[in-house]
């Protein structure tokens, strides 16, 4: 499948949107919008996003810098000068929307925060991307993917220790930053679709600790019936471990003995090896978790029965007993065999799959999720297509991502600079332009 390269289209055709960003959370943000018709300008210091030359075969062309930046334009600027800033806030006055993910408080020390820019355009939607958000005194540490799954708790849902009893991310996805993303680009909509109204810009605040509590949901929430029988004693049993100098492996393995109402999520929502791969049941309610018992043969399901005390030894061996069960019953046929019989039964199943393997597979192909780009530096790609579809009003990827500095003449031209005005600042390294 091949994609038509350039032109507006979509429902934010028209929209300007100007972006300074790095590594994931604001350049994810900035892919929905171009995915959705924008015309995202990446705004970049001389030396590019330090995601170009990440893991880079061809350098500036890194594999994670340009799956982020599909369907953007750059420009090159040097903030550190004034004359850069200067730049900045002429190219400010065009544009609808401003996205941001330094670390707070370097945006006004560049000349680009919210209550300078929002003067010199009223209407300019400003989506500011910290990791802490920007009203405790975290404000101004910096952060990353996997300390914010730390800081929030998310690194422990999955229950995942390595050989040496750490922790490991609940997901080797940088979770946060892609969920922050996605969620400022949903703000950034509605604060376009406001605007309609009132004419008037906004600044919107999003930040990865907001983004990793979101998706924690019941287990950050709290709930004083359900917490004074199950989160209260449990965090009872966590901080005795804690005082007495106990592992982190003892705190997560009293954590998951002790969360019996999904304590039947355990066995059938989970990975189990099969004479020939891993397949992963999906059951979360009632009726597929009946259907997958049905299936395996399961006749005596202890999770099924209500338990005073979880913690119980005689419980605890009937867990593993179930588990054990389900282990060998699963190992003794094929991958393809579980799956269909137990999608056809009514519990969801699916392989474990290789991502790297994911482009040729057949449903991806028959539903049109990878899509031919041609970058110009490294040639042609196939990218993972857009996040949705849309009927009347197509999103679609227009272009592959942009060479460093590569539409810097382009955008300074369409922003009001002359001939005259541009050769000054490319001459005095105030902008820089592709080789």
């Amino acid at each position: 499948m091949s994609q038509e390269q350039g032109g507006p289209f979509g429902p934010l055709a028209g929209i300007r949107v100007i972006e300074f960003s790095q590594v994931v959370a604001g350049p994810s943000c900035g892919r929905v919008l171009a995915e959705l018709g924008a015309d995202v300008i990446k705004i970049e210091p001389p030396e590019g996003d330090p995601y170009r030359n990440t893991g880079t075969v061809v350098p500036n062309e890194g594999k994670r810098f340009q799956s982020l930046n599909l369907g953007k334009r750059s420009l090159t600027v040097d903030l550190s000068k004034p004359e850069g800033q200067d730049v900045v806030q002429r190219i400010a006055k065009t544009a609808d929307v401003l996205i941001i993910n330094y670390r707070h408080g370097v945006s006004d020390r560049l000349g680009i925060g919210y209550d300078t820019l929002s003067k010199i355009n009223p209407a300019l939607i400003y989506c500011r991307i910290t990791g802490f958000g920007v009203h405790s005194a975290a404000a101004t540490l910096p952060a990353t993917d996997p300390m914010m799954q730390a800081y929030s708790g998310l690194m422990v849902a999955g229950g995942k220790v390595d050989e040496a009893g750490l922790p490991e991310s609940v997901s080797a996805t940088a979770i946060a930053d892609y969920t922050t993303g996605l969620g400022s680009a949903i703000a950034i909509c509605a604060a376009l679709y406001a605007r309609r109204d009132t004419g008037r810009g906004q600044l919107i605040n999003s930040s990865l600790l907001r983004s990793a509590l979101a998706v924690q949901d019941t287990n950050v929430m709290r709930e004083p019936v359900y917490d004074s029988t199950q989160r209260d004693p449990m965090v009872a049993a966590l901080e005795a471990i804690r005082a007495r100098g106990g592992t982190y492996r003892e705190m997560i393995e009293k954590r998951q003995g002790m969360r019996s109402s999904t304590m039947s999520l355990r066995f059938y929502s989970g990975a189990y090896e099969a004479a020939d791969g891993v397949i992963m049941l999906g059951a979360l309610t009632p009726n597929s978790r009946a259907s997958a018992r049905r299936v395996l043969g399961i006749t005596d399901d202890p999770t099924e029965h209500p338990v005073e005390d979880a913690s119980d030894p005689a419980y605890q061996a009937s867990l593993q007993r179930l588990h054990d069960q389900i282990a060998a019953t699963i190992r003794g046929n094929t991958v393809r065999y579980w799956v269909d019989a137990l999608q056809d039964g009514g519990c969801p199943a699916a392989p474990v799959n290789f991502p790297e393997l994911m482009s040729e597979d057949p449903i991806v192909q028959a539903e049109g999720l990878m899509v031919d780009v041609v970058n110009e530096t490294t040639g042609p790609q196939r990218v993972v297509n857009t996040l949705f579809e849309m009927s009347d009003t197509p999103t679609a990827i227009h272009r592959a991502s942009p060479p460093l500095g590569g539409h810097t003449q382009d955008v300074l031209a369409s922003s009001g600079f002359s001939e005259a005005e541009i050769a000054a600042l490319l001459a005095a390294g105030t902008v820089h332009a592709r080789a």
